[in-house]
């Protein structure tokens, strides 16, 4: 467990480094893989839960990952992404740690 925490840490400084412009690709590109993997995803949701209709969370599937693509595409997430010079303060985006459940 220890090797795989220092793998994320290491990722998560090498993330840290990268430019609005290649978070938001990368952004992107999740979103697309998901939506391109909705209905092998939605087949295999409703046979390990035995919930719900696989045919229902393919179109879950693809709002989801199109309406949040759609929702936070034009957000600045890295870097300074408030700059208040009246009352000279800053607000920057970083990685902030590992999640886990």
């Amino acid at each position: 467990m220890d090797a795989l925490i220092q793998k994320v840490k290491n990722a998560q400084r090498l993330y840290s480094s990268y430019t609005q412009k290649q978070v938001d690709e990368i952004f992107r590109a999740a979103a697309m893989a998901a939506n391109s993997k909705r209905i092998e995803l939605a087949k295999l949701a409703a046979q390990e839960t035995r919930m719900g209709i696989a045919e229902d969370k393919v179109i879950k599937n693809h709002f989801a990952s199109e309406f949040v693509f759609n929702k936070f595409k034009n957000t600045p997430t890295c870097g300074i992404i408030e700059d208040d010079e009246t009352f000279g303060i800053k607000k920057i985006a970083e990685p902030v740690g590992i999640l886990a459940g």
